[in-house]
C-alpha cells in the first residue's frame, strides 16, 4: 500500500489529494509526529520556522526499508524511476507484523502557510517548472564550478519530471 503524510490539515490533503489526482491517501500528521519519528523534523527549518523536510520512505510489507531519501529543502525529490525501482523491489514480500508505534505527539511545525495561501492552479505549474529550469540554467552558465554545475542538472532533471507529471495530470482533467 503506498501512502503519504503530511503535516498540513486533513482537508488541505484531500484537496492535493483531488488536485493532483493522487492514487494513494495522505494523511495528516498535524503534531508532526511521525515527522520526528522518522527524523525528518527541521526544528530550525526555513524563513517560517521548523518544517518537516521532504522525505520518502519505502516500507516493505515485510517491513524492510529498501529506500530512503530525505530532501535539503522542500525541492529536493529523487528521480520516480529510482523510488518505482525500491517499490517493485518489496512487492511481493510477505507481510510482518509492526509491534512499535509513536506513543507522543511531536512539535507542530510551523510550515503550513498563512491560511490565506492558495495552492498553485495545475494550469500555472508547467509554465512554473519551465521557469525554475531556466533559472537554474542560468546559474549554471555563470559558474566554473564542476559540482555546482552537476546540482543545476540534477535539479533540472528532477524539475522536468514535475513538470511532466504536471501535464499528464492537466490531461487527465475534465473539461471544463
Amino acid at each position: 500500500m503506498l501512502i503519504g503524510i503530511s503535516v498540513d490539515t486533513t482537508e488541505e490533503n484531500a484537496a492535493m489529494v483531488e488536485k493532483l489526482r493522487l492514487p494513494f491517501p495522505l494523511l495528516s500528521d498535524r503534531d508532526a509526529a511521525a515527522a520526528v519519528a522518522w527524523d525528518v523534523y527541521d526544528a530550525v527549518g526555513g524563513t517560517h520556522g521548523p518544517i518537516a523536510r521532504p522525505a520518502i520512505f519505502v516500507v516493505g510489507r515485510d517491513l524492510t526499508l529498501p529506500y530512503e531519501y530525505v530532501g535539503r529543502d522542500f525541492a529536493d525529490r529523487p528521480p520516480n524511476r529510482v523510488v518505482f525501482e525500491a517499490l517493485d523491489s518489496v512487492r511481493d514480500r510477505p507481510p510482518r507484523q509492526l509491534d512499535r508505534a509513536v506513543t507522543a505527539p511531536g512539535p507542530r511545525p510551523l510550515d503550513a502557510g498563512s491560511p490565506s495561501d492558495k495552492p498553485m492552479p495545475l494550469r500555472d505549474m508547467a509554465p512554473y517548472f519551465r521557469g525554475a529550469s531556466f533559472g537554474v540554467q542560468a546559474i549554471a552558465g555563470r559558474t566554473e564550478d564542476a559540482a555546482v554545475k552537476a546540482e543545476c542538472e540534477r535539479f533540472r532533471a528532477m524539475v522536468a519530471e514535475f513538470m511532466a507529471a504536471a501535464v499528464a495530470t492537466w490531461r487527465m482533467q475534465p473539461p471544463m
